[in-house]
């Protein structure tokens, strides 16, 4: 197949964190979802939203006093399919959606911390 964009192995953990996301994600949600740096990420939607495997909208106010705002990103059906379609042919697979694991209760300081972690 051929891509408009090189395909690196960062380009594939994106197009991953995509495909099993089922929210829109915003650049620090595609990098920690990915296991990269922002800064090795950041130019890889730009790339994909070019090709029209990804759209994009910017989210009307910032979360928080003092901070930007998001913008928060989508495949498009297109991107969607091709994204399948590179990832099987590259890793082998489709990435499974992580499960998410329930809290862990916290302990009590003190003697019952000491005898829970003897166990």
């Amino acid at each position: 197949m051929r891509t408009p964009f090189r395909i690196t192995s960062a380009t594939l953990d994106v197009l991953e964190a995509f495909l099993v996301s089922r929210e829109q994600l915003h650049g620090f949600a595609v990098a920690k979802a990915a296991g990269k740096p922002t800064g090795s990420i950041y130019p890889i939607p730009g790339r994909l939203e070019q090709a029209d495997w990804l759209d994009s909208h910017w989210k009307a106010e910032s979360p928080t006093e003092g901070r930007p705002r998001r913008r928060f990103c989508f495949l498009t059906p297109t991107g969607a399919q091709e994204a399948r379609t590179i990832v099987i042919e590259r890793r082998g697979r489709l990435p499974t959606p992580a499960v998410a694991q329930p809290p862990r209760p916290k302990l009590a300081s003190g003697f019952l911390a000491r005898w829970a972690g003897a166990w």
